[in-house]
């Protein structure tokens, strides 16, 4: 190969070469592919479309394309491994499904139902649980500020709200009270 088949505006190889290339490896290539995805016909020519597109890019394949077979492999098994990679990493499409088996948000009703259970849970803790559950979890404040405000040490506030948390959950458990939910 002569140094014509590099294009020198654009450093990418020239037809010739690519078409060389391709009648040197393009069947090996293909029958590769299609072994190592499982008989996918077009997959295997998407893949191998884009391994000579890349070897279209690679100037120093021009040199001798007769040893170009090794490189040529590499990038399509690399190929092959991006697009399971990213098939992976993508979560599944549903297509058209029957959307009455989508969990729905809870109407008022069920809202309202959920708030007196859990005021009426609440409401059963003992006035010093009661106080450390509210400033915590009702007014999002943090242990040490419910410490200041209740004028007690911020081990003991710990030590309610877990308390606290606790028998919550055995009322709620008694009230058919699902907390995951």
């Amino acid at each position: 190969m002569s140094v014509r088949t590099v294009t020198a505006m654009t450093g990418t190889l020239d037809r010739e070469t690519v078409s060389e290339l391709y009648r040197l490896h393009g069947r090996f290539l293909h029958s590769f592919l299609l072994k190592r995805i499982n008989g996918d016909i077009h997959l295997a020519e998407d893949i191998l479309q884009e391994t000579f597109f890349r070897a279209w890019k690679t100037p120093r394949l021009a040199r001798d394309p007769h040893r170009a077979r090794p490189w040529l492999i590499t990038v399509a098994r690399n190929l092959i491994v991006d697009r399971y990679r990213k098939r992976v990493r993508r979560p599944v499409e549903l297509g058209n499904v029957d959307l009455s088996q989508v969990a729905q948000d809870d109407g008022p009703d069920e809202r309202l139902v959920t708030t007196l259970t859990l005021a009426d849970a609440v409401a059963k803790l003992s006035k010093n649980r009661r106080e450390v559950v509210v400033h915590m979890y009702m007014y999002g404040r943090s242990s040490a500020e419910t410490s200041g405000l209740l004028g007690i040490p911020e081990g003991t506030v710990k030590s309610r709200a877990h308390h606290a948390l606790r028998e919550l959950r055995s009322h709620l458990d008694d009230a058919e009270f699902d907390l995951a939910a």
